[in-house]
């Protein structure tokens, strides 16, 4: 258990193109890291899927939601953007998207913005 710690939700999407790159395998990539970190994971990994008859569609169509323990989350959060700048797939298209939230939570008004995304 890890005292003095922040729970971090980490959202990524679209960093892929339909040219290449995969959120799916960076997300992998990212997890890799944060294992050496030692965080916590708080449960498994989520994989959002979209409707994948909409044409402006990414290669995957999918974001990825982690949330973690972590003694160090400012250097989590650098860490993990600079993932998102170095492997993005901006020259044929992606475009990142990265959210942090710092709390035990998520707010019942993040939910339901959510589903009327979907």
């Amino acid at each position: 258990v890890l005292k003095n710690s922040t729970i971090l939700h980490i959202g990524i999407d679209d960093t892929d193109s339909p040219r290449g790159m995969c959120t799916t395998f960076l997300s992998y990539k990212i997890i890799r890291f944060l294992k050496k970190q030692g965080v916590q994971f708080m449960d498994y990994p989520s994989l959002i899927r979209f409707n994948p008859n909409i044409p402006w569609k990414t290669r995957g169509n999918g974001a990825v939601r982690l949330t973690i323990k972590t003694k160090n989350p400012n250097k989590i959060k650098n860490k993990i953007t600079q993932f998102i700048e170095n492997y993005s797939d901006t020259k044929n298209g992606a475009n990142p998207g990265l959210v942090f939230y710092k709390n035990e939570s998520i707010p019942e008004s993040f939910h339901k913005f959510s589903k009327l995304a979907l």
